[in-house]
């Protein structure tokens, strides 16, 4: 188990694997069926909405009794409410939004969020970059009902090459350059570990000023002709343009795989995260670091332990 340098504040993504458990279960991403928002109406997709919010700040409060202040928020939140046909506004839930942004921001809490893979700018289908947009633009109004800061960033992939990866970067610029300025102003990329790695996304992340996440586990699946190191302080240099404090993304596979397996066998998160990457342990000043494993916030006590 690798030791947690003192730099690193360890975050984890959207189920708090420990509350979801207890009775009543306590977790933020209640959703429903297509067939059961059309026939129990409306109310009841948002009623869902209001026990996730509930639950949401309840989930906040136990980060923060455990020293966690590092947190990205479900996607499912509020049900279809980004759907092309029925999707709905979200003003009713502006005071529990207002209530949890206060509270992360009282007590020094960054919230993040990562919509769905299924969000690509890159498509060559109009549809789905409208789409796109459309949840992307939900994803934003979130974060700016909650009245957080520029820090609360949401991450996107690259999306597919569709045949020809020069062509999709190129529309995946222009697509970054035709969004809502508020959208813009907290979009990311991300490197993935099947279409685009760090230097491809790079130079777009240069010219238009859109952050850089970097993922140490998808690097090492999809390498870049450089160790990630190498682009570091190119990388950085965005975030710090910006204003915006880096974070970066690590995970492990499946304890036992090896490079020489198979791209989705060593692509699978294992449960907790054993050990950080040697480009991530250069890092010197102060990261956050989101964990992408199973097990969420027991992985973050695992690793406290071990130092200790």
């Amino acid at each position: 188990m690798s030791i947690v340098p003192k730099n690193f504040n360890l975050g984890y993504a959207c189920l708090n694997t420990q509350l979801r458990t207890q009775k009543p279960p306590t977790f933020a991403s209640r959703t429903a069926r297509l067939a059961t928002l059309q026939a129990k109406g409306l109310d009841y997709v948002k009623d869902l909405s209001v026990q996730n919010l509930k639950d949401l700040l309840n989930i906040l409060k136990w980060n923060k009794e455990h020293d966690i202040f590092f947190y990205r928020l479900s996607s499912e939140m509020f049900p279809f409410a980004s759907h092309p046909e029925h999707g709905y506004s979200i003003d009713y839930a502006n005071d529990l939004l207002g209530e949890i942004g206060h509270y992360a921001k009282s007590n020094g809490i960054r919230l993040t969020m990562h919509p769905s893979q299924y969000d690509v700018l890159s498509s060559p289908n109009e549809n789905v970059v409208k789409n796109t947009i459309l949840d992307l633009q939900h994803h934003a109004d979130i974060l700016d009902k909650m009245e957080l800061g520029k820090d609360s960033v949401m991450i996107i992939h690259g999306g597919g090459v569709y045949g020809n990866k020069e062509k999709a970067l190129a529309r995946l610029e222009k697509n970054i350059s035709i969004l809502p300025q508020n959208v813009r102003d907290r979009l990311v990329l991300e490197n993935c570990e099947m279409s685009y790695c760090v230097e491809d996304l790079l130079p777009i992340s240069e010219k238009l000023q859109i952050p850089l996440v970097l993922d140490y586990h998808h690097d090492s699946i999809y390498q870049s002709s450089q160790p990630i190191e190498y682009y570091h302080e190119r990388v950085f240099a965005v975030w710090n343009n910006r204003g915006i404090k880096p974070k970066v993304h690590v995970s492990n596979s499946v304890p036992g795989i090896t490079e020489s397996d198979t791209k989705t066998a060593r692509r699978k998160h294992s449960d907790y995260v054993y050990f950080f990457h040697k480009g991530l342990l250069e890092i010197t000043f102060s990261i956050d670091v989101m964990l992408e494993c199973k097990m969420k916030e027991q992985s973050i006590l695992q690793l406290r332990k071990s130092c200790c």
